[in-house]
């Protein structure tokens, strides 16, 4: 059962200086971890009582947070709370997948309540305390507090943090700008033999054809491009194009515009015993597909944070296999990758024997410290169940649609992912009905493309599929 509220821990815990109206009983609701709260499910707190233990009361389902009119300074057990405290009711939705707790959603995800969300693909919402975290690092450079050690720290945490999401050990993970970035610092650093090949298929965001095409002309390789079938690319038509000269082969994990998604493992086999590397995109993946990329013995990946992550632009990595990182070499070095970074006197640097030795110069701090908080958030929650509601919910639309008779991309339980390919008429114009309707999903090679995270409803769907009929 879903926590609903947080609960005071003693009887003298909360106090204010005024009583708000009528005593209105309201969920006092604030980041658990900093006020050394605990949950309990259906139990308020009266904001203003100064004495007594929580009082039990009904919860009512709620889609939008109620704001309370009292805003007093608190203080939590001794633990002052400097900034106004904005107590809100729970989002309650009986439509919320069973393993998510619409508890947790209204709290990190308070502006969901002013909108239906189905974008993830295109951009995630970031949590409030990521929104928070920036705000106060801007707040810190103003007022001259950072230095040198702090944003290492920064570094050292994002690395960590990735590793736990996605597998593998920090060393594996390289902090780039972006995708784009991450994918050229592999294509460039692949030595390529005569009569070499790469394959890509035609499903691909230009961020990962874009290098291999560039990647192609310059090394004199062939350039082979796998033909897709109704959104979809079997590993069977990725083996008729692979042989001994293959020396990539490049895939998102999960497709942009289809959902499709590939099964890595299966296809990493088949590259591998022809002898080639297997790079993934996983930007449509991390963070809402679990993954453990050493597990799925993929070489190179790359993807940033702004999608299911959760998290700003600017903020991307890359995870290097163990097996080939000393096989990938830089095509560019600069001082973030090379030993001794801290000693400025002039002397010969060599490459890091990590995957930071694809960190070029100084990384964006800032979208490292969005970053880090909205990984937190999600790491507060099993891999297993972030992954189970959002294809969940994916499921549900696709059952919806069946029923109005919209046709949509299936590609069966091992090849769907949380993002759905549908056929609506006159789709450009369906969209901007949808946004002024605060629905938000995206046009894709003139089909909607409706991507549902962990923190959407059932109720959700129900709404967008209205506007269907």
């Amino acid at each position: 059962m879903c926590p609903s509220v947080l609960e005071a821990c003693a009887p003298s815990l909360m106090k204010t200086s005024q009583a708000c109206s009528a005593h209105q009983l309201q969920a006092l609701w604030q980041e658990p971890m900093v006020l050394g709260l605990h949950l309990r499910r259906k139990e308020a707190v009266c904001p203003c009582a100064s004495l007594g233990a929580p009082l039990a009361c009904e919860i009512p389902t709620s889609r939008s947070p109620i704001p309370s009119r009292c805003r007093q300074p608190l203080n939590f057990g001794g633990i002052a709370c400097s900034s106004e405290l904005y107590l809100k009711l729970p989002r309650y939705s009986d439509s919320m997948p069973d393993n998510i707790d619409s508890a947790f959603v209204a709290m990190y995800f308070p502006t969901l309540a002013e909108m239906t969300y189905l974008n993830n693909a295109s951009t995630g919402i970031p949590p409030s305390i990521t929104i928070r975290a920036m705000k106060e690092y801007l707040d810190g450079i103003a007022h001259a507090n950072d230095d040198f050690e702090r944003i290492m720290e920064i570094l050292r945490t994002a690395r960590g943090s990735l590793s736990k999401l996605l597998g593998g050990t920090d060393a594996q993970y390289g902090l780039v700008p972006s995708t784009s970035e991450g994918i050229n610092a592999f294509a460039h650093g692949v030595q390529y033999p005569q009569g070499s090949n790469i394959v890509i298929c035609d499903l691909e965001f230009p961020a990962n054809y874009v290098p291999w095409q560039n990647a192609a002309r310059i090394y004199g390789a062939e350039l082979r491009v796998v033909k897709s079938q109704g959104g979809a690319v079997p590993i069977e038509s990725f083996k008729e194009r692979i042989d001994d000269n293959t020396r990539v082969v490049a895939v998102s994990q999960v497709q942009f515009a289809s959902g499709f998604r590939t099964q890595l493992k299966e296809l990493a086999r088949v590259v591998h015993d022809s002898g080639g590397y297997l790079f993934a995109d996983i930007i449509q993946a991390a963070g809402c597909i679990s993954i453990d990329l050493e597990k799925e013995e993929v070489d190179f990946a790359a993807a940033q944070a702004a999608k299911w992550l959760l998290g700003p632009v600017g903020a991307g990595f890359v995870y290097v296999r163990k097996s080939v990182i000393d096989e990938i070499r830089p095509r560019f070095l600069g001082w973030f990758g090379v030993e001794n970074m801290d000693d400025f006197s002039y002397s010969e640097k060599a490459p890091l024997a990590t995957a930071s030795k694809f960190e070029v110069g100084s990384a964006a701090i800032l979208s490292y410290v969005g970053m880090n908080e909205s990984l937190k958030v999600l790491l507060k929650l099993p891999a297993s169940a972030r992954e189970r509601a959002a294809l969940d919910n994916a499921a549900y639309l696709r059952k919806r649609l069946s029923e109005i008779g919209i046709g949509y991309y299936e590609f069966g339980p091992k090849n769907n992912s949380a993002i759905v390919s549908c056929a609506p008429r006159d789709v450009d114009k369906l969209q901007a009905m949808l946004l002024k309707s605060k629905i938000h999903c995206s046009v894709r090679n003139g089909r909607l493309r409706v991507s549902p995270h962990f923190y959407n409803t059932h109720e959700e769907i129900d709404r967008l599929v209205k506007c269907l009929r």
